[in-house]
């Protein structure tokens, strides 16, 4: 479907596929034609969006504009568009109206049925809203695959550890619910025949109700196999049988192996077949083994402790959080008592996975080639046949160890201004990662007041790319000014990577609403208020602004100056032109060879007058797409024109990146090779 404006789509819409949350509505329907199309509805009025919750199968008439998902535009930053492809969405509608149509009512018993797991699947998802959140987010992430807007900042150390797995709802939940049912229905006294048959008729409804999620489908297929097997007198093999559940896959989800959760659930299922003979820890290293290139390629990270605390956890999770989880989600609504005593356990055991988690270990290995990880996978499992056992872990080492050093050691540096939206955030690399500076760090603009939920900008654009890098500290951060489109992410950056240095403009640390930003997060970085005519710590870059105390204002901005690789480059925050002029007035043979034009493009900054006499050869912009500044203004764009001075600009070219080495000169890369549609 085509880009539109003022459209209006009749939607299908299911009941657990329209989620509320404070402020908007993010729904998933379908099109008359079969398309499924993705859509948010914001309003401050949420006793209107609550009105808006259904209960069962609905069609809704929604009017507004529609594009497409947003792509990737930085290097190793999570392809939304492609994932959303692979899940079958092409488009996407900001809604600016939202109207109920009328049930759809269907006589088609398939359809009907399936129409009735989504409808229990959300009354269930409403229906644990009111227990306590721990409990709140164990029962709803356990039983019925959905993950909270908090879940992943709540239970932090659960990703961390590599602990994930437990709440993907796969052979682990299968084996507990074919066990409760069978013992259940043999107490009634039903034969094996029944309820076999009646297995084969609940877990597909489960499949629906738990989320369709790509491990579930693998088990739910490996069971009815195996059922089918036995009242039908089949011989199927361990191999014919994860063959057949992986043709299945392929056939009800064809991205199934594009993404790290079907990755891992079809890769450990199929290295399970190469275990039986071993014991609980051999299986669990190995298991550990063969998942960890794909970690590392889709996290770039690792903790150590991770087989050790899944040796730990496994059986306390099966034994008593997982039965306990499920008792206290179905009872704690008339036992209070039940999910208080419940919800205090569980925080007493995510403290503890806390706790762990903090302890020394986390390696950030960056990201292996594709190459490297099929040759490590391969290696792993010729490893778990045990022939070739030696020599073969030899060289499993061997290539971990070189993937590191290749990763950890690269030869290029780097210039690169990250395509955060509106605000800054740029890297200037060393070869062989001698020096890590980030000048500023980006941040999202809050006009509603209300705080903004998910990721910064900041873990998932600049920090996931350090990461994928290999880099797990920052020498020297230096941040322009206070405004939040610069220094907004700065708490994440401080938490998420060691951070030697902290720069500022000289008077900013006076600033409290800067100060709070950051003190939370300060632990053994130092900071360092500038003033021009001092240097960065180990870098060309020389401070050339400010040049008096100030509270960290845009005529406050630090600039930075100095050559990289035979070019001179010149960082500007967001300087206005009577700032600029100053630092012509004293650095009269200030010259640069690349500009970051100052405040994004805005005709505040860039004087031409200032350009005219700089002569750079390159002007950079680092501006939001459609923001609502304008930026670039045109009035600055045609400075750079009647100079004849080229323009990268992030709206257009996304990641901008200058690559070098010690002994060539660099090239220019940008992530998107066409503008952006």
């Amino acid at each position: 479907m085509s880009d539109q404006t003022g459209a209006s789509l009749l939607l299908t819409v299911q009941p657990d596929e329209l989620r509320i949350e404070e402020g908007r509505i993010q729904l998933s329907g379908r099109t008359r034609d079969g398309r499924t199309i993705q859509g948010q509805y914001f309003s401050d009025d949420q006793a209107q969006l609550e009105s808006l919750r259904l209960k069962k199968t609905t069609q809704m008439l929604v009017h507004g504009d529609i594009g497409q998902p947003p792509p990737a535009t930085n290097a190793n930053e999570f392809d939304f568009r492609q994932y959303q492809i692979d899940q079958g969405i092409f488009n996407t509608i900001k809604v600016d109206r939202i109207t109920p149509v009328e049930l759809s009512h269907v006589k088609d018993p398939f359809t009907w049925w399936v129409n009735l797991c989504h409808s229990w699947r959300a009354r269930l998802v409403y229906a644990t809203q009111t227990l306590p959140k721990t409990l709140r987010l164990y029962v709803q992430g356990l039983f019925l695959g959905w993950r909270a807007t908090d879940f992943y900042e709540s239970l932090s150390a659960v990703t961390d550890l590599g602990l994930i797995h437990l709440f993907s709802i796969s052979g682990f939940h299968i084996v507990w619910i074919v066990a409760a049912v069978s013992w259940f229905f043999r107490r009634l006294g039903f034969t094996k025949t029944p309820i076999a048959v009646l297995l084969l008729l609940l877990l597909p409804t489960y499949y629906i109700i738990a989320g369709s999620q790509a491990g579930l489908l693998r088990a739910v297929v490996v069971v009815i196999l195996g059922l089918l097997a036995s009242l039908c007198g089949w011989q199927l093999t361990g191999l014919t049988t994860w063959s057949m559940s992986l043709l299945v896959g392929l056939a009800v989800q064809p991205a199934l192996l594009m993404h790290l959760s079907g990755q891992l659930s079809y890769g450990l299922a199929f290295g399970l077949l190469f275990t039986r003979e071993f014991g609980v820890f051999k299986t669990t290293l190995m298991l550990n083994l063969l998942s960890l290139p794909l970690i590392l390629y889709h996290i770039y990270q690792w903790h150590v402790l991770t087989m050790f605390v899944n040796l730990l956890i496994l059986p306390v999770f099966s034994v008593c959080i997982f039965p306990l989880v499920l008792v206290a989600g179905i009872g704690g609504h008339v036992m209070p008592w039940l999910a208080a005593g419940t919800e205090w356990l569980l925080k007493l055991f995510t403290g503890g996975l806390n706790a762990i988690d903090a302890l020394p270990g986390m390696i950030v290995f960056g990201k292996p080639a594709a190459w490297v990880v099929g040759l490590l996978t391969i290696l792993t499992l010729l490893m778990m046949t045990q022939r070739f056992k030696h020599w073969i872990m030899l060289i499993l080492g061997v290539v971990y160890l070189a993937s590191f050093l290749v990763i950890h050691f690269p030869v290029s540096g780097e210039v690169t201004f990250f395509d955060i939206g509106q605000g800054d955030s740029f890297l200037v690399r060393a070869p062989y990662n001698q020096q890590i500076t980030m000048i500023d760090t980006g941040g999202r603009v809050n006009f509603s007041g209300k705080k903004i939920s998910g990721r910064s900008r900041a873990q998932r654009i600049s920090l996931n790319y350090l990461k994928s890098q290999g880099i797990s500290r920052i020498d020297n951060l230096c941040l322009s000014h206070q405004d939040a489109d610069h220094v907004g992410d700065v708490g994440d950056v401080l938490q998420g990577m060691h951070v030697k240095r902290l720069y500022v403009p000289l008077g900013m640390t006076a600033n409290p609403q800067f100060m709070k930003r950051i003190v939370p997060y300060i632990k053994q970085t130092k900071i360092m208020p500038v003033q021009a005519g001092q240097q960065v710590s180990g870098t060309p870059l020389t401070v050339v602004h400010p040049f008096k105390p100030g509270l960290g204002t845009n005529e406050d901005s630090m600039v930075l100056a100095g050559q990289i690789a035979g070019k001179r480059f010149l960082f500007t925050g967001d300087l206005d032109q009577a700032g600029e002029r100053d630092i012509l007035n004293r650095y009269p043979a200030l010259r640069t060879d690349v500009l970051k034009l100052g405040h994004h493009g805005s005709k505040t900054a860039t004087d031409p007058g200032v350009v005219k006499k700089l002569q750079p050869k390159i002007g950079i912009i680092s501006a939001g797409r459609n923001n609502r500044y304008g930026h670039p203004n045109q009035e600055t764009l045609a400075t750079l024109a009647a100079d004849h001075i080229p323009v990268f600009n992030t709206q257009v070219n996304g990641m901008i990146r200058y690559r070098y080495t010690n002994t060539s000169n660099g090239h220019w890369e940008t992530f998107l090779k066409e503008k952006l549609t």
